[in-house]
């Protein structure tokens, strides 16, 4: 699954946010479509915004279901 589109200066600060955060940067964890939350394979998705969403925000759907 590919990451959105963002400048290499923005998807460092996300990571670096992230592996503060979360412990796992998120570029790493979708590229292992994995949740950046849970650390669980992503699964299926409801539909297209929540796929979306996922190489937004690197969250399952459950996860998704769950924060949103």
């Amino acid at each position: 699954m590919a990451i959105v589109k963002r400048t290499k200066g923005l998807q460092n600060v996300i990571d670096n946010m992230s592996e503060s955060a979360f412990g796992e940067k998120q570029s790493e964890a979708i590229k292992k479509e994995t949740c950046l939350f849970c650390k669980q394979p992503i699964g299926s998705f409801r539909d297209e915004l929540s796929r979306r969403e996922y190489s937004i925000s690197g969250l399952c759907q459950n996860c998704q279901d769950e924060i949103f």
